[in-house]
């Protein structure tokens, strides 16, 4: 009886998130001139990470980004809404870049939310795109708004969101869209959305389900190349349900190298 008892539990506690993973991806591109890093913040959710978020600030500060963006899903139904704006307090001594994901969505006080973030000096981008001069760097940002499990619009609704030459940058929520992105003109898509794939197979990297691809989906995590064009997922922070925890999928902070072709 107890075994009955007594391994599922050990196989679950296992598998909880007692960690915290840092991810770094790197680019390398003719239009960039200096080394740039990028972090990622996926699928908030109003969740807090740490006391003001304590255990997340000690990784961005170690790994000492130059610009945050955040591809949706910063806030949820139901949740407090101060845990998020907690967060952004934190990161005010840099740039910070929002689009709004599904579950953003779903608040009817959305454009409320997006102009106090605003007010805090975020650029929430959602069918728009803003110019950052970092140094020597010149990076264009777009936000595309949230696409729904099927791309319905044309490719030409991302590509007119960009207006220079500089490094390209899409935000846009849910990464399943392949086939979308691999056509937009630009040198970056960054998505969350699919969460790893909530559970995860033991000792794999394999997610086991995410709605919008079904069982053991492909695009859930990682960087991918679509006909040049790099796509990088992130398994975000929070569990999908605040009742469903992440399984063998410890939260992810995601950090991108950008660099001049020469250096690689």
């Amino acid at each position: 009886m107890w075994k009955t008892v007594i391994l599922p539990a050990a196989l679950l506690l296992g598998g909880l998130p007692y960690h915290y993973d840092t991810t770094v991806y790197t680019i390398a591109s003719d239009k960039i001139h200096k080394p740039m890093r990028l972090c990622v913040l996926a699928d908030v959710h109003c969740r807090p990470f740490g006391k003001h978020h304590s255990r997340l600030m000690r990784i961005i500060s170690r790994m000492r980004p130059d610009a945050v963006l955040i591809p949706g899903d910063l806030f949820d139904i139901g949740r407090d809404y101060e845990i998020s704006y907690d967060l952004i307090g934190q990161l005010r001594d840099m740039p910070v870049f929002f689009t709004p994901g599904n579950h953003d969505n779903y608040l009817d006080e959305l454009p409320q939310l997006c102009a106090r973030l605003e007010a805090m000096g975020v650029h929430v981008l959602d069918q728009s795109a803003y110019v950052l001069q970092e140094g020597e760097n010149t990076l264009e940002i777009a936000g595309l708004h949230d696409l729904g499990r099927r791309a319905r619009v044309p490719v030409s609704e991302a590509d007119r969101l960009f207006h220079t030459d500089a490094f390209r940058i899409l935000l846009s929520h849910r990464p399943c869209h392949v086939q979308f992105y691999g056509q937009c003109s630009c040198d970056l898509i960054v998505c969350g959305h699919a969460h790893g794939g909530q559970w995860r197979i033991p000792f794999t990297k394999q997610g086991i389900f995410v709605k919008e691809e079904g069982l053991f989906p492909r695009y859930t995590d990682g960087m991918h190349d679509l006909n040049g064009r790099k796509v990088v997922i992130s398994r975000g922070l929070a569990s999908g349900h605040p009742r469903v925890p992440r399984l063998y999928n410890p939260p992810e902070v995601v950090f991108i190298d950008l660099l001049p072709q020469k250096n690689i």
